[in-house]
């Protein structure tokens, strides 16, 4: 059943929305807000319930299709179904992409292009009607990384892209939890967690971009953060995601894939970009360290953005 034919009783003004996915949330907005509560301080089930209605998610999404997935069990590496990342002279070189389901990070320093790099896929993958997807920020609010990619020349006001991508921004989330102090108070993994598989449910989007892990744990202070990675990894693989994590790597050597130590391990891929200094010259790089189920080339390439082409190129 097509994504539009479930949501057919739908006011898509927002006033009301009838979708059994989404009826806990609903209910949520509704305890959340009882004449007792000062409207200037908001609850937990508040700020959650934030998260979905100040951001037009559902608007945003109202025209994507039921995604047919194609089944990989049991598949040959050449055989898997793979999603193209649309970089010219990746794809090429990586048996055509990423496979379905795979979780990738993808790190480097500050920098290095790794929110612009993962959007550009998400555009192109959805550009080209391969799928729909969900982009997480928690670094850059909505409007600044709409404008960025504007910028660039990505076209996000066209429908094949814009109603096919959701942008869900977090960072008004972070402050208003940072101003009442309720960042300890807050299971931010299960919610986390239930908001993605509410998502998934009720509209079928297949690629997960999440810039970054690093602003998530900083946002969230986990006593464990290692073992919440883990957690959130294998929720995301139950879905059946595609997904990409943006990792920062710190440090003056940035031997480290993330700030945790472990990220490289638990994911399926890990797409490393990288700034070589040469005089006053700056030169990004970059090499899949990691694919699994994938023959790929080894090595550090440079790219680049190709604005009239709208992606990235492998020079």
């Amino acid at each position: 059943m097509a994504f539009r034919q479930r949501l057919r009783n739908r006011d898509i003004r927002g006033q009301k929305i009838r979708v059994r996915a989404l009826k806990p949330f609903v209910r949520i907005v509704k305890r959340a807000t009882p004449s007792t509560v000062s409207p200037s301080i908001p609850t937990r089930a508040s700020l959650f319930a934030f998260w979905i209605s100040s951001h037009e998610f559902i608007n945003s999404m109202g025209e994507i299709e039921e995604s047919k997935r194609v089944p990989t069990t049991g598949a040959g590496m050449s055989e898997l179904a793979r999603i193209p990342t649309h970089i010219e002279g990746l794809d090429e070189n990586m048996q055509g992409g990423i496979p379905q389901g795979h979780i990738c990070i993808v790190a480097g320093a500050s920098g290095a292009m790794k929110s612009s790099l993962t959007f550009s896929m998400l555009y192109n993958a959805v550009l080209y009607g391969e799928t729909s997807g969900i982009y997480v920020t928690l670094e850059q609010g909505k409007d600044s990384l709409r404008s960025h990619m504007s910028n660039m020349g990505m076209n996000i006001e066209d429908k094949r892209v814009s109603n096919r991508i959701a942008i869900i921004d977090l960072s008004d989330l972070r402050v208003q939890l940072d101003e009442q102090g309720m960042s300890n108070r807050v299971d931010w993994m299960g919610q986390l967690i239930k908001q993605l598989t509410t998502y998934r449910d009720a509209i079928g989007f297949e690629l997960l971009v999440f810039d970054s892990l690093g602003a998530f744990f900083t946002l969230t202070k986990m006593e464990n953060p290692r073992d919440e990675i883990f957690r959130l990894f294998e929720a995301v693989r139950r879905l059946g995601l595609t997904s990409f994590f943006i990792c920062e790597m710190t440090g003056d050597e940035h031997k480290q894939f993330g700030e945790y130590g472990v990220e490289d391990y638990l994911a399926d891929g890990v797409i490393h970009l990288v700034m070589e200094r040469s005089g006053d010259d700056v030169a990004r790089k970059l090499g899949v360290v990691k694919m699994r189920h994938t023959n790929h080339r080894l090595g550090y390439k440079p790219f680049n953005w190709k604005e009239e082409e709208q992606r990235f190129t492998i020079l």
